[in-house]
């Protein structure tokens, strides 16, 4: 008990909770501002800079600058939310607060991200950064196709088979206005993105299709719609993107791998001032369960 009572942990906390009950007795402040002492504890000061930012964020919300009593409103109310800001942080409303942790740690990314938002990236970094991700920039190959409908949902069982006869009639010159059912798109797809195809006939589509052979009838290719027999008339094969078409894209890129970087390197430099102790959970032999934070979890 000696020894706990020598502790300068201990002298604070009570040097703390005695200043907090004599200021509760005589009324005045619970909390002294950072820097401020003495006399200066229960000094809040509105400066113009403050006056003139609160007006602005009126005059932004009503388009409108506010009244002669509004603006005597939004002073108090600034003085307001100092006054129960102070107040909270002396009664510690502000620890073992998730929602405030949170808020405060953003508070320190944003910091960071601020920090890194001010390197331009030069176009070497910028091509050093496409090269390390080839396949994040790339040019969609392109593919131009002619396809005839199998309607699944109406042929039933038959659809398949429907389908294969379609395609033999296909391959041996039919016409392939007069085959295959109604269909809602355009039966001829121009020379087109594999990205803006896929999102009209779906993925798996887009896939198959892309593995099909020239000049020739194909398939079935299922797509959301049912099934499809294809000719392939066109293709252009896709490629790396040149910097300058996707250079936005790969600076914006580049600066979030930036700030993640910064972010983690701030943060072990941070946590090197730290001595982190992690309990082990305490395991009770009798019920076989795990005891974490006093909560037994079987």
């Amino acid at each position: 008990m000696e020894k706990f009572f020598r502790e300068p942990l201990v002298h604070f906390l009570l040097i703390g909770a005695g200043l907090f009950l004599l200021f509760g007795w005589w009324g005045g402040p619970a909390s002294l501002p950072a820097g401020q002492s003495g006399p200066q504890s229960a000094k809040v000061v509105v400066s113009q800079g403050d006056i003139e930012q609160i007006t602005a964020t009126f005059t932004r919300t009503w388009q409108r600058p506010p009244t002669e009593e509004e603006a005597k409103n939004l002073v108090e109310d600034f003085v307001r939310n100092e006054i129960y800001y102070r107040e909270a942080l002396a009664i510690g409303l502000d620890r073992d607060d998730g929602v405030i942790r949170r808020r405060m740690r953003q508070k320190m990314e944003f910091i960071f991200e601020d920090i890194a938002s001010q390197t331009e990236p030069t176009d070497d970094e910028l091509l050093a950064y496409m090269k390390k991700h080839p396949d994040f920039y790339r040019v969609d190959p392109q593919i131009a196709f002619r396809h005839v409908y199998v309607n699944a949902a109406k042929r039933g069982k038959n659809a398949d088979t429907d389908a294969l006869e379609i395609l033999a009639q296909l391959n041996a010159g039919t016409d392939p206005d007069v085959v295959g059912d109604p269909f809602l798109l355009a039966s001829e797809v121009p020379l087109s993105p594999l990205w803006d195809i896929s999102k009209q006939f779906g993925e798996p589509f887009g896939r198959k299709l892309l593995a099909l052979k020239s000049n020739s009838w194909a398939g079935p290719l299922p797509s959301g719609f049912g099934l499809h027999l294809v000719f392939v008339r066109k293709r252009v094969g896709g490629r790396p993107a040149d910097l300058k078409d996707v250079r936005e894209m790969v600076k914006r890129d580049w600066m979030a791998e930036r700030q993640r970087e910064l972010k983690d390197a701030a943060y072990a430099k941070l946590r090197e001032r730290y001595h982190v102790t992690v309990e082990k959970a305490k395991v009770d032999k009798t019920s076989a369960s795990t005891v974490v934070g006093g909560d037994a979890r079987q």
